[in-house]
């Protein structure tokens, strides 16, 4: 009977063993996405880090200015004898100008509209946002709690970092849309990059209005036990699933500026579907 009871304590402490070296992993692998998803929803890249591409960008953009100017020559000239034209000429000549202003400052003002991201989103940060980065908080004896937990976080911290890398694509892609909108013809394609570069930028000010629902949730249901992993796990689960809707409305905003009709519903319904399977 000893013996007996010797071997299935012997199963009992491999199994509890096995189970806590999958909780240690999974704090190990949660500790440091805790900080790297609060440091990316409260501050932006810094544009000025990349400016070697905005150069060149810039740089190349510069080789049209000659053409530009060159047609509004001649618009000039053309319509020295129509009052039309030379009205149209001097719309030309001001959007000229403002587009050489605006491209050759477009760095300064993309850090501003980052600033201006991260100065909102550090506004509405609250110090009871800690709990929710805070591993102290998590039941870690809880394998599955902990799995959902890591998942979620996983998911939130990946489209973090998509919108970090896209905002490092931005420092190249904000001049070329302010180029574009001051060019007539091609105004639209502008308008539709600057509109997905703002979306994207704001992105983050959406995560901390998530956290305050999820802290409110949280605080309303704080006597529950479960509580203390399943609030941020939905939490930054919502985060993940948010950031990826704002991206795509953002887009879908840009594609209807170039006046290419998208069923919304339809493509709804696809995603949905897509997640379900």
């Amino acid at each position: 009977m000893g013996i007996l009871e010797s071997i299935t304590g012997i199963g009992s402490d491999v199994v509890n063993t096995g189970l806590s070296t999958i909780s240690n992993i999974l704090v190990a692998f949660i500790t440091p996405l805790l900080d790297v998803g609060k440091t990316m929803i409260v501050s932006n890249i810094n544009p000025f880090h990349f400016q070697s591409l905005w150069v060149v960008i810039v740089g190349a953009i510069s080789s049209f200015y000659f053409l530009v100017f060159l047609i509004v020559g001649l618009k000039f000239l053309l319509g020295s004898y129509d009052a039309e034209q030379r009205k149209d000429a001097k719309e030309w000549l001001k959007k000229a100008i403002l587009l050489v202003i605006t491209v050759n400052a477009s760095l300064v003002l993309y850090s501003l509209v980052l600033d201006l991201s991260s100065s909102a989103a550090v506004m509405l940060w609250d110090d009871r946002f800690e709990s929710l980065f805070a591993i102290e908080n998590l039941n870690v004896t809880d394998i599955m709690w902990l799995g959902l937990f890591a998942t979620a976080l996983l998911l939130a911290v990946i489209t973090l970092v998509a919108r970090q890398i896209f905002l490092i694509m931005g420092v190249m892609l904000f001049p070329i849309g302010l180029f574009l909108y001051f060019i007539e013809p091609v105004k639209v394609y502008g308008s539709a990059i600057v509109n997905v570069i703002g979306g994207v930028a704001f992105m983050n000010v959406l995560d901390v209005v998530i956290l305050i629902a999820v802290q409110l949730f949280w605080a309303e249901f704080n006597t529950m036990q479960v509580m203390n992993i399943l609030a941020p796990s939905l939490g930054f689960l919502f985060i993940a699933v948010a950031n990826v809707v704002l991206f795509v409305l953002a887009v879908l905003k840009g594609i209807s500026v170039l006046g290419v009709k998208v069923n919304v519903e339809t493509i709804v319904k696809a995603v949905a579907g897509t997640v379900a399977v």
